[in-house]
């Protein structure tokens, strides 16, 4: 469902949509929920995969960064820090501990607001760059009207297409996303939303 939704939200207006406004806040909310599910899937599959390894005493220094790879991005560096100082104790403590772990996410961060990590505040300040944001906010700054807003939401749609296309994320109604596409998607998204709330305020209301 998420590249499906991702398709849609990088292609043309669909019928139905009378402005990029509506489509857009429509689209990331959909893309939010089908994101999550999706993360909480992968985390899981990974987990388990690894614990199979634990209890059949095949973990080594090799499985370990296996993975570490396998989660890049689906969990913070304190969590897996705290999973790692565990692995020297039984099966059932680092069990434990991987049960309570959690995904992170750019764009839940970004829709929480306040102060961010400051890893997760740079990961997010260079994806917006990437995607040519700032210079979309300003765009609608100097004209702070309607048009202006749904033109520079239509462009950062393009500036996502073009995103995942440069980082592989596979667009195909049959594919499955890795996790590093997945961090992909969750960032682009993330700097998406922030980019839907910049241009509220730069048109003096909420859009």
């Amino acid at each position: 469902m998420l590249v499906t939704a991702l398709r849609a939200f990088t292609g043309a207006l669909p019928p139905g949509y009378t402005t990029e406004k509506e489509f857009f806040l429509t689209s990331l909310t959909n893309m939010e929920e089908y994101l999550g599910e999706l993360q909480r899937e992968t985390l899981a599959e990974a987990c388990g995969s690894f614990l199979r390894r634990l209890d059949a005493r095949r973990v080594g220094p090799a499985e370990i960064d296996a993975f570490k790879a396998a989660v890049d991005h689906l969990l913070s560096n304190e969590d897996f820090r705290l999973v790692s100082a565990g692995m020297a104790g039984s099966p059932d403590f680092i069990r434990q501990r991987l049960s309570g772990v959690r995904p992170v996410s750019l764009l839940r961060a970004a829709k929480k607001g306040g102060v961010l990590h400051p890893e997760t505040a740079r990961r997010l300040d260079a994806v917006y760059s990437r995607l040519n944001f700032p210079a979309l906010v300003r765009q609608v700054e100097a004209a702070p009207n309607d048009l202006a807003a749904n033109a520079a939401l239509g462009r950062a749609r393009e500036e996502v297409a073009e995103y995942c296309v440069l980082y592989r994320v596979q667009a195909g109604a049959a594919d499955t996303l890795t996790p590093f596409s997945l961090a992909t998607v969750d960032a682009a998204l993330a700097a998406s939303y922030l980019l839907f709330r910049n241009i509220g305020k730069a048109t003096g209301r909420a859009l």
